[in-house]
């Protein structure tokens, strides 16, 4: 009767029972990765088959060997985590229902799995970890696997041949934690190395002036007629630098509020193609809840000091409850139309490929939020009127090139596979279809880099530099960037230059590297000067000249 007494010395006596079958916990580890990798695998190719993507025998082969290789030794870490707790509390409770020992021994590692995603997904900046978790089906799915996996422990767990020790001491449960940090190295090994074949622009070439301090997690930038500049910090507020550089201790008045944490707030800023006669300023933001939120874009009038009549003029649908990838950029194009990028929110990144919502969609839209009539959408049932191309990630760059009558779009991949994308309208880029990246733990996203009907982007990066707001170069102080493509990066901290020739990259460059800053978005300067902003708290504007500002021409 004392053997079935549930207090803490039968607690300890249970982990004594788990130090004493090490083996049978390595063997349950590795079933419930094998088994949760496939799972991953096959969820993320039926998926593709339901947006109407295919996928090969070759495929599905390719794809389950390359997640057991880089996902299973990830989720092996989590689940030898979570069993490491789960397996003595069943043990404990099997001792007091001792005939229910394989089906308690199940439900404990199921609901220690189920604790270690709510703890990874809380601890993490990204929503969710495991992909396959995003949905009710795949979370019962993976849960089961830590069901299969602990009902082999319970089956294997005190017979003689797989018992790893006939004692006990605490020093044997080194044991699991060596194989943890060994399923997370052959993790690490397995993912991609950052390439190292791009060229550095020489620091002598320029010189850095430090022009505004103190800024918290900037995001857009415009100058005024006058000659100041505004500038969106990701937290709400617009902060006003007069003509003169000094920034103004009290922000712009008349700022809606938004909704800020993690990749949310207030986003990007463009001013009205005739803003001198109607003074209006368009500004994106996170609106809504954290339970419903979603990009917004509205407009006000810039009088002094404040915003006035600021209104919404629109709101990507439907709502998410993760507050991440938001976009969001504007630019306005000749007939003062404006095209605004909206992200997938992560955990949604199927709607991407859905007409019937905004979400990983560029939209363009008239300066009163109203749908312009030769949209490539409109009028076509079940397909949303706003929509300008569709099949984007996360893109938080764009620009309009007047010359060329160019739109160039920047987008985070996942790890890997971020893109500069030349726009056209009505056109499929491909996201979740087609991608270069993988998810961050690790799991094939999809078999497919490219696929028919599908625009190729013009550049791709593989691991990610996170590519933020972008331009075209046309100025006198960096002759030789005339007609490059500029790309701020984030996780790449400097500044990417793409030689283009009609509209094809020829050669690369990574600028300003010496920083080691995040470069969250890039402005010319009336001389051709650059000025970026930091992504940092504090954050900085920074202005970047040529190393003697009289030469026509850099050595």
């Amino acid at each position: 009767m004392a053997a079935n007494i549930l207090n803490f010395a039968t607690f300890k006596n249970s982990w004594r029972v788990l130090a004493r079958n090490l083996l049978p916990w390595l063997f349950a580890v590795l079933v419930t990765s094998v088994l949760g990798s496939l799972v991953q695998s096959t969820l993320n190719l039926l998926s593709l088959l339901d947006m109407g993507s295919y996928a090969t025998w070759d495929d599905w082969l390719r794809t389950i060997s390359r997640d057991l290789l880089s996902f299973a030794p990830f989720y092996a870490l989590l689940v030898g985590a979570a069993f490491l707790v789960a397996f003595p509390a069943g043990l404990w409770l099997a001792r007091r229902w001792p005939g229910g020992r394989s089906m308690l021994l199940g439900m404990a590692g199921a609901a220690g799995l189920a604790v270690a995603f709510f703890t990874a997904n809380t601890l993490s900046p990204i929503p969710t970890v495991i992909s396959a978790t995003r949905g009710v089906v795949g979370l019962i799915a993976m849960l089961s696997t830590a069901f299969i996996g602990a009902w082999v422990f319970a089956r294997t767990s005190g017979k003689p041949e797989f018992r790893s020790v006939k004692g006990f001491t605490w020093t044997h449960l080194a044991f699991p934690v060596v194989m943890l940090i060994a399923a997370f190295s052959l993790h690490l090994f397995m993912r991609p190395e950052r390439p190292l074949d791009i060229d550095d622009y020489s620091v002598e070439s320029y010189r850095i002036t430090t022009v505004a301090d103190g800024l918290d997690h900037p995001w857009g930038m415009v100058r005024l007629p006058d000659g100041r500049r505004l500038i969106t910090e990701r937290t709400g507020r617009v902060r006003i630098m007069d003509a003169g550089g000094a920034l103004l201790k009290q922000p712009l008045a008349g700022v809606p509020r938004v909704l800020a944490g993690v990749q949310a707030g207030l986003l990007d800023i463009a001013l009205s193609p005739h803003f001198e006669r109607d003074r209006s300023v368009f500004l994106s933001y996170a609106c809504g809840t954290k339970r419903a939120n979603n990009t917004c874009v509205g407009r006000g009038e810039l009088r002094g000091n404040r915003l006035e009549k600021f209104r919404r003029i629109f709101q990507a649908e439907p709502l998410k409850d993760t507050g991440v990838q938001f976009g969001s950029r504007i630019v306005f194009l000749p007939d003062d139309t404006l095209v605004v990028s909206i992200g997938d929110g992560f955990d949604y990144r199927e709607y991407a490929q859905d007409l019937g919502n905004h979400m990983g969609k560029l939209v363009r839209l008239n300066m009163d939020g109203s749908v312009p009539d030769d949209n490539p959408f409109i009028h076509q049932q079940g397909k949303r009127p706003e929509i300008y191309s569709y099949g984007h990630r996360n893109p938080q760059g764009l620009y309009y090139d007047h010359q060329t009558g160019r739109l160039y779009e920047s987008e985070h991949g996942p790890y890997g596979g971020d893109e500069i994308n030349l726009i056209e309208p009505g056109r499929n880029y491909g996201w979740p279809m087609a991608t270069e990246g993988v998810n961050y733990p690790g799991t094939s996203i999809s078999p497919h880099n490219e696929l028919e009907g599908v625009q190729t982007p013009v550049n791709h990066w593989t691991p990610s530099i996170a590519p933020s707001g972008i331009l075209i170069y046309r100025g006198d102080a960096f002759p030789e960037f005339n007609g490059d493509l500029l790309v701020s990066s984030l996780a790449g901290k400097g500044v990417f230059r793409l030689d283009l020739e009609d509209g094809r990259m020829v050669n690369e460059t990574r600028l300003f590297h010496e920083l080691g800053k995040r470069i969250r978005d890039i402005d010319i300067g009336d001389d051709g000067e650059l000025y970026l902003l930091t992504d940092h708290t504090p954050g900085q504007l920074l202005r970047i000249e040529a190393a003697n500002a009289d030469q026509a021409s850099l050595q």
